[in-house]
Parts: structure tokens; C-alpha cells; sequence
């Protein structure tokens, strides 16, 4: 069998899987899969998912959190109303300056996880669309650098490549513990992986001097998800 065989059949696995749960997108299972790893989306927690449309984040989130926590999505698309009180959605574009106060008058109390899936209409030719999914992703932390609480936790997607080790370095400024993970529904052939920054901190100065910067470059164990 070939490995572009089984990928197809891995791919349509999670796709009958979302199905049949009810799950608005096969995405569902990265959220689904990063969270049963490192646990950050916990009952009661507040949390808001960017780039949230189809609402396949959201259900995950709602599922975590429970009756107790509140889940807010935002999309510049609109998205069809999940039917739990506590799943509010609105329609925002990200680079929205007064998102960050919109959002704050919406929760309900601290906000305690911020997600991103964010993504770039793909054109095809890489050095744009990656710059792109950079640069929304770096959107994102700026917006969850103005909302989120002290010692909370954002996972956020990225692609790889050469803009990438800036974006990592942004995030260990704010962050005290970094992972980066390969959620098994991810594609092993995607360049698609996800930064999970937990412990908010807030922004700490960058290092005055190169000797002082002690960024590891991203290694093939960073990319590996936990068992």
C-alpha cells in the first residue's frame, strides 16, 4: 500500500468520524486531540476561538468547558448558531482594531484560553501564503496579548517555514512554556502545525543583545505530538 494511499484513508477516516459525531469539520479532532494531550481547555474556562467558522472548534470547546465555562467564536464569516446558551458567536475580521474591546464586552469574566485557526486563502505559491498565515497568526497573539488573563494558554496554527522562528521568538516573550504540536488528524505531509503557549506572562522585553537570545531552533522532536 502507498503512503498517499493510507493518508487518503486516514483523511476520510476523520472526515466519517466528524460525521457521524456531529462535528461541523474534521478539524474538530486537532482541537479535540491537542487538548486530550496537554489539557489546557478545562471545565469552566472562558475561551474565545478565532477564525472559528464552521463552528467544529467551537463544539470541542463547548464540550471541554462544559455548562459552567463560556465559549465566544469570531469569524469575518457568519456562523451558523450552535444551540448551547453558553456558545455565543459574532462576525469580526481579525485585523478589526476594536476587536479586542468587542470581545472583552462579550465574555463573561477573565478570559482564560485563546484558539486560532486562522488561515490565508491559499494562492498556491508558498512564500505568500506562508508569510500570510504568519502574519495571522501573529494578529492573533496581538489580540490575545490585550485580552488574555495572567497564566492563561493559546494554541494557535502556523505553517512552516522561514518566518516561523520570529514568530516562535514573539511567543516566548510572552509565554513561559512553548510546545509545538502535530495533532495526529493533521496531514504528516501538511507543513500545518500548531504553537500551544501556556502560562501568560504578558510581554517581556526582547534580549538587548544577540548573546543574550537563547531561542532553540524548531527540531523534529518539537514537531511530535505526545502519545
Amino acid at each position: 500500500m502507498s503512503s498517499q494511499w493510507l493518508q487518503k484513508r486516514r483523511r476520510d477516516q476523520f472526515y466519517k468520524l466528524a460525521k457521524a459525531r456531529g462535528y461541523r469539520s474534521r478539524a474538530s479532532f486537532k482541537l479535540l486531540q491537542a487538548n486530550r494531550s496537554y489539557g489546557f481547555i478545562k471545565l469552566g474556562r472562558n475561551v474565545i476561538d478565532l477564525g472559528a467558522a464552521p463552528g467544529g472548534w467551537l463544539q470541542i470547546a463547548r464540550e471541554a468547558v462544559g455548562e459552567s465555562g463560556f465559549v465566544l467564536g469570531v469569524d469575518k464569516l457568519e456562523i451558523p448558531p450552535l444551540p448551547q446558551r453558553n456558545v455565543v458567536t459574532i462576525v469580526r475580521n481579525i485585523e478589526d482594531p476594536s476587536l479586542s474591546d468587542v470581545i472583552r464586552e462579550k465574555m463573561p469574566g477573565p478570559i482564560d484560553v485563546v484558539l486560532s485557526d486562522v488561515s490565508p486563502n491559499i494562492t498556491g505559491a508558498w512564500d505568500t501564503d506562508h508569510a500570510r498565515q504568519v502574519y495571522l497568526a501573529s494578529q492573533s497573539l496581538e489580540i490575545t496579548r490585550r485580552i488574555l488573563r495572567k497564566g492563561g494558554a493559546f494554541f494557535v496554527k502556523a505553517f512552516q517555514g522561514t518566518d516561523l522562528q520570529d514568530f516562535r521568538s514573539n511567543l516566548e516573550r510572552s509565554f513561559q512554556t512553548i510546545r509545538i504540536v502535530k495533532p495526529p488528524a493533521s496531514r504528516s505531509d501538511s507543513s500545518e502545525i500548531y504553537f500551544l503557549g501556556l502560562d501568560y506572562i504578558g510581554e517581556k522585553h526582547p534580549p538587548s543583545s544577540p548573546e543574550e537570545q537563547t531561542v532553540r531552533p524548531i527540531s523534529e522532536e518539537d514537531t511530535a505530538s505526545r502519545p
